[in-house]
């Protein structure tokens, strides 16, 4: 079965921290271990915002992405799912593009498919779910959002505060995504979603992948698969089965789920869902297929 994980922070894992893939969750063996055949990696601007130099962060992970071992879909994604392990990019944290226009193309050149405006500190675009301002999106915001969409690259709300999320899903020609995001009425922190912008998020087609960090899954404690479930199955009640997936955020995560600690467990979880009584066709979908379905609309959107 296909697999396919919307974000995880392994390049600045070895770019930034310095690790080896001797350290990191992220490994190919693992990836192949769990069937995933598209792996989100980010390019994470760091969490000093924009004075932290984020540019120059991403030109490092860049480079890091050339030893991942691990081929990247820089041009247009094959017509079906890859069965072999690969890659795309994402940013998260728009302070990345330093409001620049010419460095958004900058990054859509190097295959970035995927940005998250903002991460949990103000940039020049928009404003963090962190201490929600209760500002929307800024007009250099709004403009890079427009590029976004003749670009054909998807806006991700995970870590957008709630005004900017709503302004970003009306102004967004594609569909809105939340790359690694939860349910807030399941586990009360700023930066899950609302019953209201996920009932937005399926309006407008797009996607919401699971986060497997603990403290987004419960308010307190271990978590473990069963929390995941939960989460899957309050937005399947809202009519989102279709728009579900993964964003694992391993490597950006000091701890996992207890039965869940690397992409090899992606097997064992897919199995349960299946238990569940999800369909063969619903579970195929938020294994991978339903990410799948929406990075091929926005690549049949570019204008360029």
């Amino acid at each position: 079965m296909f697999v396919a994980d919307a974000h995880a922070d392994t390049l600045y894992a070895l770019a930034i921290h310095g690790q080896t893939f001797d350290e990191t969750m992220i490994t190919p063996e693992r990836l192949r271990a769990g069937g995933v055949g598209l792996q989100t990696f980010a390019l994470f601007a760091g969490t000093e915002g924009p004075a932290g130099e984020p540019y120059q962060k991403g030109q490092a992970m860049l480079k890091a992405a050339e030893s991942l071992g691990v081929p990247l879909w820089k041009g247009a994604l094959p017509d079906s799912p890859p069965e072999a392990p690969t890659g795309i990019l994402s940013i998260e944290g728009g302070e990345m593009l330093e409001g620049s226009a010419e460095r958004l193309r900058e990054f859509a050149r190097e295959g970035v498919r995927i940005i998250a405006l903002t991460w949990n500190c103000e940039n020049e675009l928009a404003y963090p779910a962190a201490g929600d301002s209760g500002r929307g999106l800024k007009r250099c915001g709004l403009a890079i959002l427009r590029e976004m969409d003749r670009l054909g690259i998807l806006a991700d709300a995970s870590h957008l505060n709630e005004r900017g999320f709503y302004e970003a899903a009306e102004h967004s020609s594609l569909p809105i995504i939340a790359s690694h995001s939860n349910c807030q009425w399941l586990c009360d922190v700023p930066r899950n979603l609302t019953r209201g912008q996920v009932r937005t998020i399926i309006q407008k087609n797009g996607f919401i992948g699971i986060n497997f960090y603990p403290r987004v899954l419960k308010a307190e404690g271990p978590a473990d698969t069963d929390d995941i479930l939960r989460h899957i199955d309050a937005v399947a009640e809202l009519g989102g089965v279709s728009n579900l997936g993964f964003g694992s955020d391993f490597d950006g995560i000091e701890t996992t789920p207890a039965d869940l600690t690397d992409p090899a467990g992606f097997p064992a979880l897919l199995r349960k869902l299946l238990d569940r009584g999800y369909t063969q066709s619903q579970v195929e979908g938020i294994a991978g297929k339903n990410l799948w379905r929406v990075l091929k609309e926005a690549e049949r959107s570019k204008q360029v």
